[in-house]
């Protein structure tokens, strides 16, 4: 009988150091890992701090980023780097593209938006989409900002993008119009 108690004694014993074990709450390493998982693939992302989920789902991210912070403009604001800064009121001229009537400029005018001035496209295309792109790699759209289906007049062809939170300006620099038969940009406007 005292055998049965002792092994009961030490079953609840072990039972409960268990427990303790797993309602402890994690030290701050633990914490910073993961609240911050910082992604290997870029060393530029690492720089920038980066998240995972900022990279594996940027809507969400952005979203709980903005809903979280109100005063998320002032600090994005301030974290600027100097080449994002100089980026910030550079003005371009969409290419000529006779075919398609695409005229217009863009204009970067904040860390999160493009301003398109004057823009008119004929409508001969289909729907065209604005996009974000690279000149070493314009192929790769980034972000995908605005679908256009229909023509538009100059008059009316007034109208901002906004740059998804996970893009940096520093990421991209042009903004390209894709048909969407060609693999290839119909119209850009550089902004380097």
């Amino acid at each position: 009988m005292q055998m049965k108690k002792v092994l009961t004694l030490t079953f609840l014993a072990f039972a409960l150091a268990l427990a303790g074990c797993s309602n402890k709450a994690p030290t701050t390493t633990e914490q910073t890992l993961g609240e911050r998982e910082i992604s290997e693939i870029d060393p530029w992302l690492k720089t920038k701090g980066f998240v995972r989920g900022q990279l594996t789902d940027p809507a969400l991210y952005s979203y709980n980023k903005t809903s979280s912070t109100q005063d998320s403009f002032s600090t994005q604001q301030s974290s600027l780097s100097a080449l994002e800064g100089k980026k910030i009121g550079l003005t371009s001229s969409f290419s000529k593209s006779t075919k398609y009537g695409i005229k217009g400029t863009a204009q970067i005018n904040a860390y999160n938006k493009i301003t398109v001035s004057s823009f008119s496209y004929n409508g001969s295309c289909g729907a065209i989409v604005l996009a974000l792109t690279m000149s070493n790699d314009a192929k790769r759209h980034l972000a995908d900002l605005k679908t256009i289906s229909t023509a538009v007049s100059s008059e009316n062809g007034n109208f901002e993008l906004n740059i998804p939170s996970n893009i940096s300006l520093i990421q991209f620099d042009v903004l390209s119009i894709f048909c969407p038969d060609d693999e290839s940009a119909v119209s850009t406007a550089p902004l380097k």
